[in-house]
């Protein structure tokens, strides 16, 4: 979750509801769920890289990205499936967040109220404490370096897309959409390394 917000959080500006030392945030756990599964999941963060290809958001050499990602790091010792709710792909957030409020790196603010129990939403917003924090632990302690580097491709992968953009995306691949809920959602990497062998192809890259 920190090099999350690090590296796919949006800068910052001065308003009511931020609160001191923040230096990026990811407005609304609905986004932050949607980053986090890509961080996750190697084979739909790999076809998301294809997909920025197609669509010219990344330059096509990008695609030995996604060869990378899916047959030289290891993704099937790094793939973490999520349970699909009603919203899409869910993981309980609390503990980790806890962890990170607690050491004085991220804040989480409630914005809007629907009721006395119920928020609108919740702004994760990292702190300048915790950006310092990431860039020591990417100094410091190599074993995390593949959960940064994941990160570094899914903002590639992202960039430029709204929320609902990333909702609609995810709901394209039939594994997602017909996960039941409650259910963990299905990989793809099948499908995906035969995409990417065909992209390659086409682009003649190795």
């Amino acid at each position: 979750m920190l090099f999350i917000l690090d590296r796919l959080g949006d800068p910052c500006q001065d308003g009511a509801d931020v609160p001191p030392g923040a230096v990026r945030t990811i407005r609304s756990q609905r986004k932050l769920q949607k980053l986090d599964f890509l961080v996750r999941n190697p084979d739909y963060l790999a076809n998301a890289i294809i997909s920025a290809c197609e669509e010219g958001r990344l330059p096509a050499e990008r695609l030995l990205d996604a060869k990378k990602i899916l047959f030289e790091r290891e993704p099937e010792l790094h793939t973490y499936r999520m349970l699909r709710n009603q919203h899409g792909a869910y993981e309980f957030l609390d503990d980790a967040m806890s962890v990170l409020r607690h050491l004085g790196l991220v804040q989480v603010r409630r914005v809007g109220r629907i009721t006395d129990s119920h928020v609108k939403r919740r702004n994760y917003y990292l702190l300048e404490a915790g950006a310092e924090q990431a860039m020591r632990l990417r100094d410091e302690e190599p074993i995390l370096a593949w959960y940064d580097e994941q990160t570094a491709y899914a903002a590639d992968a992202v960039r430029g897309l709204s929320a609902e953009q990333m909702k609609r995306w995810q709901y394209d691949q039939p594994e997602y959409a017909s996960t039941p809920l409650g259910q963990l959602i299905g990989g793809i990497a099948e499908r995906v390394e035969r995409r990417l062998e065909a992209a390659l192809a086409e682009k003649g890259l190795g």
